[in-house]
């Protein structure tokens, strides 16, 4: 059996990573570095691992993950919102702070508020239970709350050092804060000046190679014509170059030759379908409903296409983000503004829970949670119980854009047609109508009995405020109480078989017959329009948004977070629209604008990210204080002011990447043994780095290598046996696609901004032994022997198929000698053909973009 012996030998043990010299070279570093005596003596190491626990931690007691969670949820919600007005920052009534637990260890006037581990010995117990003194004065805490504090206190008071100070909602946002470098207006930095001894000339190399003579590094030759057509086709639109298509580029002399493939590869269909994936990764996009249950949505597939043709349309990105949340907001007579605005129906739907407040709660949480981490690039979901552990987010910043999605309905009855379409229809279905009132009477009389029984024990299975949500009509109800009633009767339609599995034998006889008279009108029935799943604003009142502050509520109005406020105010322009708030248009013109540096950056950073395999900023979604500065943060302004010059669009930010010579580079360095010591990440893009494809890649190249992708585009989504793109194979997100799960691929429950790239057994297994993977290889020895090629020049076109190259002498001889050895009988010899192309697909070389 072979193995890898180096990147062009051909390998049976399936993907394996290369660069595997990385281990030796972090061992050497940790050596090195021991006898610098940069490392702490490991006599010393034993010596603090044999210490008491308590021995190593500020606190009296160890900081478990446990009672970490506990302070988070429990206690510091309540420090926050009853104790810091009058103990905090600004304010401590008898010298008293508990912002801090140095603060609360040292105490007030009456001495320490807590005895860790002694809780009926401490002070801050004994006045929130109203023994002693009162706190908090104005109304005291729940006895849950207060048994919470009782827990915490005898637990040792664990105060993690992630929360070391706590901030009041009130409290003023610092200068820090505002300053910090992913929240400051962009800056147009000039292009570091020439001097490159390469004689570079693109602006991103000169900010590239300014950056590496820093680090004392020097940036590495291109890759040859051959390594790049295979790359860029790869990156651009998803699939391998023919061996046709990579002639003419390796033979095309002409200095535009580059540009003009970038261009052609811009304008192909199959460049939408590429990098819409990587757009649905980040919306979380998937085609099943709940955390257990793959109940398949059967139109959600059009908020894909939209990303689609968006892609293929070079749509500038304010818009983008406009129809995205607030499609239905803009221009109906459009259908792909209702598609867009699906992106609000891609969250989870649990289609039996019976906790229709708390379900539509964390549906709400949910929309606002991707809103931020897609276009913000900024989690926020810990300000929803206290103001944010680490950035500048306050608790009353979460709920002010939770409030933007308040009057939000989920609407299953709306379709992706134009005017002229809708009036068609229902000018046909009046017809059908008039025509068959007199049976359609009867049916509903038959089944009206039914019916009411079935609703009676649908909406009986809610708790009594929401049935009472449900039986007022429209106009009594607000928008919190019409989200309860959709809840409630979509239950009743999901129920399965409805009320008519309840039907007597008799009424099942007549209700038969009724419907054969019904269908005797099809031939004059409207054509069903398209349906769509997408949302709107609730037309009446709308709900106020609170802040749960234990057993008060605060209410606030949308408004943008604080610290992101453009000229000091973070109140939005807010303009009602035809039957709709319009709080999601002005929220996306907030995030889509121009002037919105945080949302501009994120962007860029993302794109910057699917070209190079890491972004500038290497935390996509964590531009906070968590995640990584950038690595080139002049960079990084740099091509987000040359994003908003070209008005927002991408086509033209990808030409910009793909033409610099840090994306052309080889991955191979003349110093790269020393170099990866330096820079063992490959932060500076000294060298190009070598990648795995991703899970819908491997799948599409199989299929395009065998002769087998189909080039339909669009359309509902098919099985995994379809020979389509990946794109269009059905993805649910308990039970996806087995091979491509493999690899890696995104499951539609949370924003996926880098996904994982594990290497594991089960890749291997089936590779090697997985029926798909046979089968491509089966096709592909099949069309290896359609053509009029003789033998040896059939397995030359085999490796440029598969690898996009030919072989080496090596390679081609052993190949020749496996597939000729012993003159096989022509059964035998297909055979040895199918396991040849097996090895092909197996191969690192099939695998791993150089």
């Amino acid at each position: 059996m072979m193995r890898v012996d180096d990147r062009r030998t051909i390998s049976f043990a399936g993907p394996c990573p290369r660069g595997a010299g990385a281990a030796a070279v972090r061992a050497r570093r940790v050596e090195r570095q021991v006898r610098q005596g940069l490392r702490t003596p490991l006599l010393l190491v034993s010596m603090i691992c044999c210490l008491p626990a308590n021995q190593l931690w500020a606190n009296d007691e160890p900081d478990t993950a446990a009672a970490a969670r506990h302070f988070e949820k429990t206690i510091r919600p309540i420090l926050v919102t009853r104790c810091l007005k009058c103990h905090g920052d600004r304010k401590q009534e008898g010298g008293l702070r508990l912002d801090s637990r140095a603060a609360v260890l040292r105490g007030g006037e009456s001495g320490p508020a807590i005895i860790p581990g002694k809780a009926a010995g401490s002070l801050l117990l004994a006045a929130i239970q109203y023994r002693d003194l009162e706190m908090p004065p104005d109304n005291r805490l729940s006895d849950k709350q207060v048994r919470e504090f009782e827990r915490w206190i005898a637990g040792g008071a664990v105060w993690p050092q992630s929360s070391d100070t706590l901030r009041r909602s009130s409290s003023p946002l610092t200068e820090a804060d505002r300053s910090w470098w992913a929240f400051l207006p962009l800056r147009d930095v000039p292009v570091p000046g020439a001097g490159d001894v390469n004689g570079r000339s693109h602006p991103i190399d000169g900010f590239i190679d300014a950056a590496l003579r820093r680090e004392g590094l020097a940036a590495g030759p291109l890759a040859d014509k051959t390594t790049l057509v295979r790359r860029l086709y790869f990156d651009l639109i998803g699939v391998p170059p023919t061996p046709e298509e990579t002639d003419a580029f390796v033979n095309d002399a002409s200095p535009q030759a580059w540009k003009s493939l970038i261009d052609r590869l811009l304008d192909d269909p199959r460049y939408g379908e590429h990098w819409a994936r990587f757009w649905l990764d980040l919306v979380r996009f998937s085609e099943s409903d709940g955390w257990n249950q793959d109940a398949f949505r059967p139109h959600i597939w059009r908020y894909r296409d939209y990303v689609v043709r968006s892609f293929n349309q070079d749509k500038p990105y304010d818009e983008f983000v406009r129809q995205q949340l607030a499609g239905d907001e803009m221009d109906r007579s459009r259908p792909e503004n209702l598609e867009a605005a699906g992106f609000l129906r891609l969250g989870v739907y649990e289609y039996n829970q019976r906790d229709a407040r708390g379900h539509w709660n964390d549906i709400m949480n949910e929309m606002t949670d991707v809103v931020a981490d897609v276009f913000l690039g900024m989690g926020v979901a810990c300000a929803r119980c206290h103001d944010h552990k680490f950035d500048p987010i306050l608790q009353s910043d979460y709920f002010q854009l939770r409030a933007f999605f308040e009057p939000v309905v989920w609407r299953d009855d709306l379709h992706a047609a134009s005017v002229a379409e809708r009036e068609a229809h229902a000018r046909q279905h009046a017809e059908w109508l008039q025509a068959t009132s007199g049976v359609r009477a009867e049916i509903d009389r038959l089944l009206e009995p039914y019916h009411a029984r079935k609703w009676k024990s649908t909406v009986g299975k809610f708790p009594l405020d929401i049935q009472a949500c449900f039986h007022k009509t429209e106009a009594q109800r607000t928008s919190w109480e019409h989200q309860m009633a959709y809840l409630v009767g979509r239950q009743f339609q999901e129920e399965g078989g409805g009320p008519l599995k309840s039907l007597s034998k008799q009424d099942q006889q007549k209700h038969a017959e009724l419907l054969k008279q019904l269908a005797g009108f099809d031939d004059r029935k409207a054509p069903p329009l398209p349906r769509v799943m997408t949302v709107t604003d609730f037309g009446g009142r709308i709900a106020p948004t609170r802040i749960p502050q234990g057993e008060t509520a605060v209410e606030v109005e949308p408004a943008f977070p604080a610290v992101l406020a453009v000229g000091g105010s973070s109140s939005p322009d807010i303009r009602p629209v035809d039957r709709s708030s319009g709080r999601r248009t002005a929220l996306a013109n907030w995030i889509g604008h121009s002037d919105n540096a945080l949302t501009m950056r994120v962007i860029v950073n993302r794109i910057w990210q699917a070209h190079f395999g890491r972004g500038l900023v290497a935390t996509p979604n964590d531009f906070g204080r968590k995640g990584q500065r950038p690595t080139h943060p002049e960079l990084l302004d740099w091509l987000t002011t040359r994003f908003v010059e070209g008005g927002l669009t991408f086509k033209r930010l990808h030409r910009l990447m793909l033409t610099s010579a840090a994306w052309r580079r080889s991955v191979q360095h003349p110093r790269q043994d020393a170099y990866r010591v330096l820079d063992p990440g490959d932060v500076f893009l000294w060298r190009s780095s070598i990648r795995r494809l991703r899970a819908e890649q491997i799948r599409d190249a199989m299929l395009s290598v065998s002769g087998e992708l189909s080039n339909k585009v669009g359309g509902p989504s098919v099985s995994a046996k379809n020979p389509r793109r990946a794109l269009y194979v059905k993805s649910f997100r308990n039970t996806p696609d087995a091979m491509m799960y493999a690899f890696d691929v995104a499951k539609g429950l949370k924003s996926v901004a880098g996904r994982n790239n594990t290497t594991t057994p089960t890749q291997a297994l089936l590779m090697i032994n997985g029926d798909y993977v046979l089968d491509r290889a089966r096709a592909l020895a099949k069309r290896l022997e359609s053509g009029d090629r003789p033998l040896p020049d059939a397995l030359r076109y085999g490796f440029r198929l598969a690898w996009g190259r030919l072989p080496d002498e090596m390679e081609w001889q052993r190949s020749l000698e496996f597939v000729t050895a012993g003159d096989p009988a022509p059964e035998q010899l297909h055979e040895r053909l199918v396991d040849f192309c097996h090895v092909l697909l197996n191969s690192n070389e099939f695998l791993y973009l150089d």
